[in-house]
């Protein structure tokens, strides 16, 4: 039993102390763990989604000879999972569409910060941006001195507005049934900010399977 913890704790982010509460679990050797789920391990005191993905990341890493991993189809690992959801290539585009991002950037690297009037001043206004509207504003007469005036010209190109630089259109999506009218093809998402980490896991399984790209992905530690 000490040999198997003193072996758990080589690890990546496997402590003592988790690691006795896996051999207490049953988990009485490196093997057992490797073929386990995410599910086995979550359901173990202490041992949450973020610490069991990291787990099972950690035992992949060991030396070969170390660990014998079964044949038979078993749950992959949720970093995994993300992993194969992430890779975000870039669509396949003519010169045009080439060309039309290239001036995106070089417009955005152009473009100014535009603030609220007198932001700088007075400490109850944001810099967010507001149209100033008053008779005598200096910054609605183009003085420029007193900041730029978001209009037309400062706009990205039509054809490339709002898309991602790989060339998918950015779909926000905040549970499994939003990816159902995803378009592949085209179409790439990005999981709300506000998803947990096993929702999130759920949908970038789902993904995974339909060939979706997940511009923001789980990362692996």
């Amino acid at each position: 039993m000490e040999d198997t913890i003193k072996e758990f704790t080589n690890i990546k982010g496997l402590g003592e102390a988790k690691a006795k509460a896996l051999v207490d679990a049953g988990f009485n050797s490196v093997d057992k763990l490797a073929n386990a789920s995410i599910e086995d391990l979550t359901a173990i005191d202490g041992i949450g989604e973020a610490l069991a993905t990291k787990i099972k990341a950690g035992v992949l890493e060991l030396p070969s000879e170390t660990v014998e991993v079964s044949e038979e189809p078993v749950e992959e690992p949720t970093a995994s999972k993300a992993t194969k959801a992430v890779e975000v290539t870039e669509l396949a585009m003519d010169d045009e569409s080439k060309r039309l991002f290239k001036v995106r950037r070089v417009l955005k690297g152009k473009k100014p910060d535009f603030k609220r009037t007198d932001s700088h001043k007075l400490k109850r206004l944001d810099s967010n941006w507001r149209r100033p509207r008053g008779l005598q504003g200096k910054q609605r007469k183009h003085i420029k001195a007193k900041g730029a005036l978001a209009q037309v010209g400062y706009g990205s190109p039509v054809a490339v507005k709002g898309l991602h630089p790989s060339g998918y259109a950015d779909i926000l999506v905040r549970n499994v049934g939003d990816i159902d009218a995803i378009d592949a093809s085209i179409e790439a998402i990005r999981i709300a900010r506000t998803i947990g980490a096993k929702k999130k896991a759920v949908i970038e399984e789902k993904a995974a399977q339909l060939g979706i790209k997940v511009l923001n992905p789980t990362r692996g530690e």
